[in-house]
Parts: C-alpha cells; structure tokens; sequence
C-alpha cells in the first residue's frame, strides 16, 4: 500500500478524516491553517476537546510506537483552518 495525501477544510462541523483502517501502519495529520484543529479518535471531534492541533504546523503522528487503527474525526472554527494528512 502506498501513501496517500489528502487536505481537508475543517470548519465548525466535524467531519470523518479517515476510516478505520486495520491495515493503517502511519498517519501524520498536521495542521497548516491559522486556527487550532481538534482531533477525536473512534468518537466524535468537539471543539475545546480532544487532541489539540495548533495553528500552524501543529501535528500529530500515528506510528507504530503509537499505534490506532480506528476513525479519525476532525473539527476546526468558521476561518476553516487546512489539514493536511499523509498516511499508509
């Protein structure tokens, strides 16, 4: 399986990022927006909760020291802040 890139809009709506994947060995999801980004892994992302992606450059990695297999939700604020996803 080879990488895949994709960027996501992430306004005040969450959305669904990545499926689970049982096959998913590294995920990067990095935030290139001007406004935090929240993250919630197998339940739905809340703004003010979850795992907090800075603005930018703020990241987080999925690896197999940190392994998680599940769905990826990400929410962000109305300026719509970008995040980029690179995973394999």
């Amino acid at each position: 399986m080879g990488a895949i890139h994709r960027d996501f809009t992430c306004t005040a709506t969450q959305q669904l990022i990545s499926d689970e994947n049982v096959l998913r060995q590294y995920c990067l999801l990095a935030n290139d927006g001007d406004a935090t980004i929240y993250l919630g892994l197998d339940m739905p992302a809340q703004s003010n909760k979850g795992i907090p992606l800075n603005a930018n450059g703020g990241s987080y990695e999925i690896n197999l020291t940190n392994p998680f297999k599940g769905r990826i939700y990400a929410i962000g604020d109305a300026t719509g802040p970008k995040l980029m996803v690179t995973e394999w």
